[in-house]
C-alpha cells in the first residue's frame, strides 16, 4: 500500500468515527430532554421549585440570582442553548457537509475547519489527557475526590445542564470576551476604517467568534495562521489565568473535589478556552456538555435501561480510542516536525559550508 493510499484510509476512518461520534452526541441532545419530561421520575424533578439562588460564577466570584421557576422551566432554556451550540457548531465557518464531502481533495487539517466535527476529536483527547493526569497523581497520593452529587439523578443531570452554560458563560465568555474587546480595539490596524455599526458587530464578534472579529480588524486568525500565529501573548495569558481559575474553583476538600481536581481541571478549562478562540461561544459549550451533560445522560440511560449498558460501554471504548489516536497523531506530527527541522539545519550548514569554501582559481 502506498503512501498516498495510506494516508487516504486514515483520512476517511477519522472521518468515519467522528461522524459515528456526531451521532452519538445529537443522539443526547434529543434524549435528555426525553428523559427529563418523559419518564415518572423526570416529571417529578421538572415540578420541584428552584427557590435557592441561581449562582453565576465571574471568575469565581459568586452572584446569586432569584427566579421563581421551577427546574423544568430553567431546565429547557439550557436545553435551547445545548441545541442552539450545536446548531451553530454544524453550520458556522464552514458547514460540516462541505467539509466531509471536501474532505478526499483537501488536507486532513481542512477538516477541522468545522466546529461539530472537531468536537469529538478534543474532546476525547482532553479525556485522555485528564485521565492520564489524575492517574499519575493518584499514584503519586494526589487524590482527585468524586463529583458533587445531589442524590437524585436528574437533580445531578440538571445541576451539570447548569454548570455547562453558566460556567462558560462566567470563566470564559466574559473574562476572555472582555480581553477580546479590549484587545481588539488596542490592536487594530490604522488604516483600517470602521463605522459605528462595524464597531458594534466587533464588540459582539469578539465574545461569540473571536476569530470572526479579528478577521474584521484584520488582524491575525487561527483558521488562517493556527494556534501558534493565530493567537498573541495577551489572549494565552488570558487563557492560562482563566484556566487556574477554574481548576480552583473545584477544590472542595471534605466534600467532593480533593486537591488533585485542580490541576486536570486546569488542564481541561484550557482545552475549552483554546477551542473558544478556535471556533467562537459554541465550542466551550459543547465541551462542557460532554464532560457534564453527555456522560450523565448516557449514565442515566444504563440505569434506568440496564439493557443499554452494553451500548454505554461501546460508546465509552471508542471515545476514549478516538482520544489516544489523536494524541498518538499529535506525537507523530511533533515527530516529523522535529526530524524535518533537523534535517533543514543540515540543509543551511552545507549550503553554508559550501559558500564558504574559496572559489577555485583558474
Amino acid at each position: 500500500m502506498t503512501s498516498d493510499s495510506l494516508k487516504l484510509f486514515a483520512q476517511l476512518f477519522i472521518i468515519i468515527i467522528a461522524i459515528f461520534m456526531i451521532f452519538f452526541y445529537i443522539f443526547i441532545v434529543v434524549v435528555e430532554p426525553a428523559l427529563f419530561y418523559f419518564t415518572p421520575e423526570g416529571v417529578n424533578a421538572t415540578t420541584t421549585t428552584f427557590s435557592n439562588p441561581l449562582i453565576i460564577w465571574i471568575i469565581n466570584i459568586p452572584i446569586g440570582v432569584y427566579t421563581g421557576l421551577n427546574l423544568g422551566a430553567i431546565f429547557f432554556g439550557l436545553w435551547v442553548v445545548f441545541a442552539v451550540s450545536f446548531a451553530a457548531a454544524w453550520k458556522l465557518r464552514k458547514s460540516l457537509l462541505t467539509v466531509i464531502r471536501e474532505s478526499i481533495h483537501k488536507p486532513t487539517r481542512k477538516l477541522f475547519s468545522n466546529c461539530l466535527f472537531s468536537m469529538p476529536i478534543l474532546n476525547s483527547m482532553t479525556l485522555i489527557g485528564v485521565i492520564i493526569i489524575q492517574s499519575i497523581q493518584e499514584t503519586g497520593g494526589i487524590p482527585t475526590g468524586t463529583a458533587p452529587s445531589q442524590g437524585d439523578a436528574f437533580l445531578v443531570l440538571f445541576d451539570r445542564s447548569y454548570a455547562s452554560v453558566i460556567e462558560e458563560i462566567g470563566f470564559r465568555l466574559i473574562p476572555i470576551g472582555a480581553f477580546l474587546i479590549l484587545y481588539l480595539f488596542l490592536t487594530k490596524r490604522k488604516d483600517v476604517t470602521l463605522s459605528w455599526k462595524q464597531n458594534i458587530k466587533i464588540f459582539f464578534a469578539a465574545i461569540l467568534s473571536p476569530d470572526t472579529a479579528k478577521r474584521m480588524i484584520g488582524t491575525k486568525t487561527v483558521e488562517e495562521h493556527g494556534l501558534r500565529g493565530g493567537i498573541s501573548l495577551g489572549e494565552w495569558g488570558v487563557v492560562v489565568f482563566t484556566s487556574v481559575i477554574f481548576g480552583l474553583a473545584h477544590f472542595n476538600p471534605g466534600v467532593s473535589w480533593e486537591i488533585g481536581k485542580i490541576s486536570s481541571a486546569a488542564f481541561t478549562g484550557l482545552a475549552i478556552g483554546l477551542s473558544y478562540l478556535m471556533y467562537g461561544a459554541q465550542a466551550p459549550i459543547i465541551m462542557h456538555w460532554f464532560f457534564n451533560v453527555y456522560s450523565t445522560t448516557y449514565s442515566l440511560l444504563s440505569d434506568l435501561y440496564p439493557v443499554l449498558s452494553p451500548f454505554v460501554n461501546a460508546i465509552w471504548l471508542i471515545t476514549l480510542a478516538l482520544g489516544i489516536i489523536g494524541w498518538v497523531a499529535v506525537a507523530n506530527m511533533g515527530v516529523f516536525k522535529l526530524i524535518r527541522a533537523h534535517e533543514k539545519r543540515g540543509e543551511n550548514k552545507q549550503k553554508q559550508a559550501t559558500l564558504s569554501q574559496p572559489e577555485s582559481l583558474l
